[in-house]
């Protein structure tokens, strides 16, 4: 439709009253607030709610200094009111201040001090009520009991805050069951850890995906940047090192690095794209000092992997300028 004829159109319902002179002018008023206003008033509440969280982390310092110092001093009922009666405390006043949409922000810096404080708390309460907190049975049950009330929380409030704690306490108690189960049954060496951390890392990166379509996406760039790289750290590492390396898992790595790489176009991930060159060019490393550095070949071999570390990065940043433009 051209110009002249949207102007005809508009000349003629505001003379057949359709549209007043009041409407056309809130219109152009709505523009300039919707195209400049909103951008700085972001930036301001992306500062304030920086400085939020870092006062919830201060104060969380403060009271873990508080109860270090006085620790001698303090009954077991004034270190249950110190930790545990202070993450209670937060998280009401976090509530509270949710009613209050202008302070919005201090709520979620509420939560974190409660977050951060909660899992104290309970040990500290479980201690005084005769547990053995260094039990592989007692101590599941603390994570899962943390993670049960902010995940509650979260499915009430809806607050990302709420959302990133129930993701670590649930990684809490995934870590202490396995514990508990291994060492029933097996002699507990490095090989598990690995292996646990791998199956966490697998549930962050699926976590981060079903997050990117919900209203909780904001958490999908901290759970796909510490699972990508606890995967691959992880996968590296079960590989081990001559002359005890595992040959399957060397085998397996390049595989899992480039499909790394290939997700990072899917997911539009650049955690997915940099971790996963980082690693590659670790590998290549790492095959010339397991092979070649007692031979006459590790030279030939480095300038080799020189080459392939300038190709890896060409490919990297023509990938990142390709699919995140706004990013590389």
């Amino acid at each position: 439709m051209e110009k002249q004829q949207l102007l005809a159109e508009l000349r003629n319902s505001i003379s057949a009253g359709e549209i007043s002179q009041a409407e056309i002018s809130g219109l152009f008023a709505g523009e300039v607030s919707a195209g400049a206003v909103p951008e700085t008033g972001s930036r301001h509440a992306s500062l304030s709610q920086i400085m939020y969280y870092l006062g919830g982390a201060i104060v969380f310092l403060g009271i873990t200094i508080l109860l270090g110092q006085n620790w001698q001093y303090f009954g077991p009922g004034v270190k249950i009111f110190v930790t545990l009666g202070s993450a209670i405390a937060a998280f009401v006043v976090a509530v509270l201040l949710l009613g209050y949409p202008s302070l919005k922000g201090v709520a979620q810096a509420f939560f974190l001090i409660s977050g951060l404080v909660l899992p104290l708390g309970m040990y500290i309460t479980v201690d005084k009520m005769g547990f053995d907190i260094q039990s592989n049975t007692v101590q599941p049950r603390i994570w899962l009991i943390v993670f049960g009330a902010f995940l509650a929380a979260f499915l009430k409030y809806k607050s990302p805050v709420l959302a990133l704690f129930a993701i670590l306490y649930a990684t809490g108690a995934y870590s202490f069951a396995v514990d508990s189960v291994v060492s029933q049954n097996l002699s507990y060496d490095s090989k598990i850890v690995e292996y646990k951390i791998l199956v966490a890392s697998v549930a962050y990166m699926c976590l981060g995906y079903y997050l990117s379509e919900t209203a909780q996406k904001a958490l999908t760039g901290f759970l796909y940047g510490f699972g990508v790289l606890a995967f691959l750290g992880s996968s590296m590492a079960l590989g081990g090192w001559n002359p005890n390396q595992n040959a399957f898992w060397e085998l397996v790595f390049p595989l899992l690095v480039f499909v790394v790489i290939f997700l990072s176009v899917y997911l539009k991930s650049k955690s997915f794209l940099v971790f996963g060159s980082l690693f590659l060019v670790g590998y290549i490393f790492k095959l010339t000092g397991e092979y070649f550095q007692e031979s006459l070949g590790w030279p030939l071999a480095l300038v080799i992997a020189g080459f392939l570390v300038m190709l890896v990065g060409f490919y990297a940043v023509r990938l990142g300028k390709r699919y995140f433009p706004k990013a590389v």
